[in-house]
């Protein structure tokens, strides 16, 4: 029997971007069904993706990407769910990469891991405090901490609910995925997706980033000590 799959993908503001996606993952015809979560975007978002064939989920505002993925999975309806960013274009057909050692029994969960797009991509302290975190948490060391390409099991991705808040969701998942037991994979892929910049907004983006890692990695060293942390401030991205 043929197992189904269900790729979630959560946007705020992605209308210039999810076509190309959505055409490249409904072109791998292995999919069952492409959910997107628009997380209240001022823009098209929703509009194109229906265009597009894909089932929309609109969240009543702006609530992150943690958030939105956990909406995402939740409302999905296959075996095994793939998360994917709206702005991969063409290269969101690899997802059969990460769909690969789901099916065959080698991991529980895949984490995409992108080409090296040099230095210029201006990420390596928020990434650097990813892989501390998980290395310190849980022993392990993986070169992808922050990406936010992942397929399991839909009961995997249920069981770790709720995800950390904002951009903290990837770390803060694979921390909680190797602390349940599951076997954590990186897969090669050639995804590729924008590139944050290096003017103000560019610094802004990576700064609110950090917070989120941060925060996800410090309330599980809470937990792990029984202690309680909140969120950062309005708990979205």
């Amino acid at each position: 029997m043929q197992i189904s799959v269900s790729v979630v993908i959560p946007a705020f503001n992605e209308a210039a971007t999810l076509p190309a996606t959505i055409r490249a993952v409904s072109a791998t015809g292995i999919v069952k069904e492409i959910i997107v979560v628009d997380d209240g975007s001022k823009d098209s978002t929703a509009e194109v993706a229906r265009g597009g064939g894909a089932r929309v989920l609109q969240l009543s505002r702006h609530k992150g990407k943690g958030a939105a993925m956990g909406e995402g999975v939740k409302a999905s309806t296959g075996e095994i769910v793939v998360f994917l960013d709206a702005d991969l274009g063409e290269k969101a057909g690899e997802l059969v990469k990460l769909v690969s050692p789901i099916i065959d029994g080698e991991a529980d969960l895949a984490i995409a891991r992108l080409p090296s797009v040099g230095p210029g991509r201006g990420m390596g302290f928020v990434k650097g405090l990813g892989k501390l975190g998980i290395e310190i948490l849980t022993g392990k060391v993986f070169s992808a901490p922050l990406s936010g390409q992942r397929a399991a099991r839909r009961q995997v991705f249920l069981s770790l609910l709720p995800f950390a808040p904002g951009w903290g969701a990837e770390v803060g998942m694979t921390i909680d995925a190797l602390r349940a037991g599951y076997r954590v994979v990186e897969v090669d892929t050639e995804m590729a997706h924008r590139v944050t910049g290096r003017d103000i907004s560019g610094f802004i983006h990576r700064g609110r980033q950090f917070v989120y890692v941060f925060y996800a990695i410090a309330a599980r060293i809470s937990r792990r000590r029984g202690l309680r942390t909140g969120s950062p401030v309005g708990g979205k991205s």
